[in-house]
């Protein structure tokens, strides 16, 4: 892979270098926060690089590699040597890029991953693993990242983001919206006061936000998935409540929607950004939920009700805070149009793009994905708003997605030009590239 991988022109070239040495802000990732603190050292590269990955799980599965080399209980290296043995079938699929990203920019590697290299790569990288200059911290000091913000749930210690200078946390709310009598016992007793109603819930949950705010949180995130619905029943949520809290069944559509526009209120109060992950089609197949539990790599991209997902912001806009800055992260690509379209229905005086397209997700987050959310954002929407990347993943190596991202947009802005989509203006394209990389996350943050 050499220097101007995905650059085919010159003009690409110049547009990559204005920006491919700015600090990186990763608004959104699972990167494991006890990994982090522990500054762990990862025992092989397998640990590091495979074992929490299921990006990597799923290809491999595709591939049919048995469930014993993947997440079973074959060894480390017999696990590394079935991934040597996919990567070179993944001609085509991001993940191929990646690895030889992750290989060359992390570890000095510029040799492809493949049966015969695989013995020669695990020997030199468990080498390095075992230096100081490879642990946890010291391996995501090598991506430049000005800010990264892990997912924390609301009932987690936080403590860690007191004095750092590169990581806060990211609220995590899913839990938040569907109470259980296990969540209502840990908030109490964290919070000092029992919860017997949706009012002492609410100020248990903004007590949380304001300790949350104090470590540097200015973002939220919450999984609409396939299926959501909003109802704005708010009398009857409270008796819903009651129901959860006791564990007895109630109608999760009317209590998770007072919850979140509740919580989009408490948000919008403390300048914080509103993700909603839309479309996720979670509960596929009951064999590997039962052998990889519910983040094992199998979901799929289900439909959104965007009627719905209307009300709700409409709902939030209503209320004494307000809407606050949301960003809609659409699944399904079909969808991606229409959510560019919804970036203009809802405005505040003085907010650039209150509500806006998220960077391309999950299964999307490759060259088509992305270049298909940026068309979508520049014909429907305004793309010098565009809030960029985020990994979205729970492996240390993922950063080099950025480059990847870079590389892309750098690629897709020099296409434009050459076919006089847009106007030859260096300078100009320049600006529009660095905000989309850096400058417009990082105004989110302060």
């Amino acid at each position: 892979m050499n220097e101007n991988f995905l650059l085919k022109s010159e003009l690409a070239q110049q547009l990559y270098a204005s920006v491919k040495d700015l600090p990186i802000i990763d608004f959104h990732n699972h990167l494991p926060v006890k990994d982090i603190t522990e500054n762990k050292v990862y025992s092989d590269f397998t640990d590091l690089w495979i074992a929490t990955d299921p990006y990597k799980h799923r290809a491999m599965r595709i591939l049919g590699v048995e469930e014993f080399y993947i997440t079973g209980q074959a060894s480390n290296y017999e696990k590394f040597q079935k991934w040597a043995e996919c990567v070179p079938m993944l001609v085509g699929n991001p993940l191929y890029d990646w690895v030889t990203m992750e290989l060359k920019q992390v570890f000095d590697i510029d040799v492809p991953l493949n049966t015969a290299t695989c013995d020669a790569i695990w020997n030199e990288v468990n080498a390095l693993l075992a230096l100081p200059e490879y642990t946890t911290e010291k391996i995501l000091e090598r991506f430049n990242i000005a800010h990264s913000a892990p997912c924390c749930t609301i009932c987690d210690d936080v403590s860690f983001f007191t004095n750092s200078e590169n990581y806060a946390p990211s609220l995590r709310g899913d839990d938040i919206l569907s109470p259980t009598p296990a969540l209502i016992g840990n908030l109490s007793e964290i919070v000092g006061f029992s919860i017997r109603s949706m009012a002492d819930y609410l100020a248990a949950i903004k007590q949380r936000l304001e300790l949350f705010h104090c470590v540097g949180c200015r973002f939220s995130d919450h999984a609409l998935d396939d299926g959501f619905t909003f109802t704005s029943d708010r009398e009857n949520s409270f008796d819903q409540f009651i129901s959860a809290i006791h564990g007895q069944p109630y109608d999760k559509a009317v209590l998770q929607s007072y919850i979140l526009v509740e919580l989009a209120s408490m948000y919008a109060s403390m300048d914080w950004t509103m993700q909603l992950h839309i479309g996720a089609h979670r509960r596929t197949s009951d064999r590997l939920l039962a052998i990889a539990g519910p983040a094992g790599g199998y979901a799929a991209a289900g439909c959104s009700d965007f009627a719905g997902i209307i009300d709700l912001l409409n709902a939030c806009e209503n209320t004494t805070g307000g809407l606050p800055r949301t960003v809609l992260f659409p699944l399904n690509a079909a969808d991606s149009a229409a959510v560019a379209i919804i970036s203009g229905s809802f405005s505040k005086d003085g907010v650039k793009a209150l509500v806006q397209h998220g960077p391309a997700w999950w299964w999307c987050d490759h060259n088509l994905g992305i270049r298909n959310v940026l068309d979508n954002i520049a014909s429907y929407s305004v793309l010098s708003t565009f809030i960029g990347m985020t990994t979205d993943s729970r492996c240390l190596l993922s950063f080099v997605r950025h480059d990847y991202f870079r590389r892309v947009l750098s690629d897709w802005l020099a296409e434009k030009v050459i076919a006089q989509h847009y106007p030859d203006d260096l300078e100009l394209l320049k600006t529009i590239a660095r905000k989309i990389c850096y400058y417009n996350a990082a105004e989110l943050i302060g």
